[in-house]
């Protein structure tokens, strides 16, 4: 059974909650990423995906220099961890509705873990 650890991206990006949301997708586009933490006095309060862009700023036309991250950013933070296999962080994910999940190991968070993780692990697991 494949765990999370061997998929996980280990980065652990963030922005700060105050931060428009501009220039939160100027840094996913920069880094090539599809999300960043939420920090906010020095701990991780959630985290805002191109999802959370584009369905609750881009489709209500908001202004995203205006819009500050933790206006529309996900929480709580849902967790896994590293040990944990790829089959359950699908069911969590599927259950939660989410695509990013936040790893951790003995309670430390060590990296993300997106839908797009889970699709190379289907892709490695069935090849063609």
């Amino acid at each position: 059974m494949e765990k999370i650890h061997n998929y996980m991206a280990e980065s652990l990006l963030s922005i700060g909650a105050t931060a428009s949301v501009m220039e939160a997708s100027h840094t996913m586009h920069d880094n090539a990423i599809h999300s960043l933490l939420v920090e906010e006095s020095g701990e991780y309060i959630g985290i805002i995906t191109n999802h959370d862009i584009s369905r609750k700023v881009v489709s209500e036309s908001l202004d995203p220099e205006k819009v500050q991250v933790a206006a529309v950013m996900s929480f709580p933070l849902i967790k896994l961890e590293s040990k944990e296999s790829m089959e359950r962080a699908a069911q969590v994910m599927r259950d939660h509705s989410i695509h990013h999940l936040v790893v951790t190991e003995h309670e430390q968070m060590m990296g993300t873990l997106s839908i797009n993780d889970y699709y190379k692990y289907l892709i490695k697991k069935h090849p063609k």
